[in-house]
C-alpha cells in the first residue's frame, strides 16, 4: 500500500481473539484505533465504556473522519439463560448502537460498518443440515437473540454499509478451545457413534482476507457466512490433536440428554445435544464469490 493515503479504521474489540489478532496484522497499513477494554501503551488504544456516553463522546471528539468501523465486542460464553438477556443486550447490542450514534453526532461516521456476528442466529435444528444466508432465522439464546437484534439495527438504519459476518466457530493455531469442546471432556478424549457428522470451522485467517477485502472495495455490502471451504468430520478433530485413546458416547446417549433439556428448557444443553448428533454446514459459498477463504484446518498439522 506503499503511496496510498491510509485509511481510519476504528477497531472495537481489538483486545479480543479475533481483534488482537486483526490489530497486530493491519496496522502497518492502516490508520488503526483501537477501542479496549483494559489499558494499552499504544496511543492509538483507547479504553472506553462503550455502555457510557460520556466516554464514547469524549473519544468521538478526537477521533479523525473514520472510513470503517470493524466491531467485534460481544458476550458469549455459556451463551446465557433468558434472565441474562439485559446483559446480553448491553454487551451485544446496545454498545453497537451507542457508538454509533456518537460518531454520527461528531460528524465522523464510517462509509463501511464490519460486524461480527454468529451462525447462532439460525439456532440450531434437528431437521436442518445447511444454513445458508437466507435460511430463516430462529435464535434460541440471549447471545443470539442479541446479535439479531444488532443485525436488525444494521439492516434498518445503514442500508448499503454494513457487512454482517456470521462467523462459524473460529481456531488458530493459538486458540483451539471451539475443537476442544466438541472433542474433549475434561482431558479425556471423545466422540459420538461413528464420528462421522459434518461440520464448519473458520479458520482466523480467513477473517483477515473477508476483512481486507471489504476495506479493498472487493466485497459488496451484506450478510455473509465466515467459514472455512473444507467441511469436517469429528475424526478429522481428533487427528489434529494426535488422539489416540477415545471415549466412544452413543448416540441414544446425546439423545436422552436432549429430550430432558428440551423438557428442562435447558437451552446450552439443547444447543450443544444438537450439535453433537447433527451436521452443522454452515458454506460461505457467497463470500467466496469475491475473495477465496484458502485456509482449512490442514495447517494445524
Amino acid at each position: 500500500m506503499k503511496g496510498k493515503v491510509k485509511k481510519n479504521i476504528l477497531l472495537a474489540g481489538a483486545n479480543g481473539i479475533i481483534g488482537s489478532h486483526i490489530y497486530s496484522l493491519f496496522r502497518t497499513n492502516y490508520n488503526i484505533f483501537s477501542i479496549v477494554k483494559s489499558f494499552k501503551k499504544d496511543k492509538k488504544q483507547i479504553r472506553v465504556n462503550l455502555n457510557n456516553n460520556k466516554e464514547i463522546y469524549s473519544i468521538c471528539s478526537i477521533l479523525p473522519k473514520i472510513d470503517a468501523l470493524i466491531f467485534l465486542v460481544g458476550l458469549a460464553h455459556t451463551k446465557g439463560k433468558k434472565k441474562d438477556m439485559n446483559h446480553f443486550r448491553k454487551v451485544n447490542f446496545e454498545t453497537l448502537k451507542n457508538l454509533l450514534k456518537g460518531l454520527v453526532q461528531f460528524g465522523i461516521e464510517p462509509k463501511k460498518i464490519i460486524f461480527s456476528s454468529t451462525i447462532s442466529v439460525y439456532g440450531e435444528r434437528m431437521d436442518e443440515q445447511e444454513y445458508f444466508e437466507t435460511s430463516f432465522l430462529q435464535p434460541l439464546s440471549p447471545y443470539a437473540k442479541t446479535k439479531v437484534e444488532a443485525e436488525n439495527y444494521l439492516r434498518n438504519n445503514y442500508y448499503g454499509r454494513f457487512y454482517i459476518l456470521r462467523l462459524a466457530p473460529v481456531y488458530s493455531k493459538n486458540f483451539l478451545l471451539n475443537i476442544h469442546r466438541r472433542t474433549k471432556i475434561f482431558k479425556i478424549f471423545y466422540r459420538i457413534g461413528d464420528g462421522k457428522k459434518k461440520l464448519s470451522l473458520c479458520n482466523i485467517l480467513n477473517i483477515n482476507i473477508v476483512v481486507e477485502g471489504i476495506l479493498e472495495e472487493k466485497v459488496p455490502s451484506g450478510i455473509y457466512n465466515i467459514s472455512d471451504k473444507d467441511v469436517y468430520d469429528y475424526h478429522q478433530l481428533l487427528d489434529i490433536q494426535k488422539a489416540k485413546k477415545i471415549l466412544i458416547i452413543p448416540v441414544i446417549f446425546i439423545r436422552i440428554v436432549y429430550f430432558l433439556s428440551i423438557l428442562t428448557r435447558n437451552i446450552f444443553l439443547t444447543e450443544n445435544s444438537i450439535k453433537l448428533i447433527t451436521n452443522n454446514i454452515y458454506p460461505s459459498f457467497k463470500i467466496n464469490k469475491y475473495v477465496e477463504l484458502n485456509n482449512t484446518l490442514d495447517e494445524l498439522y
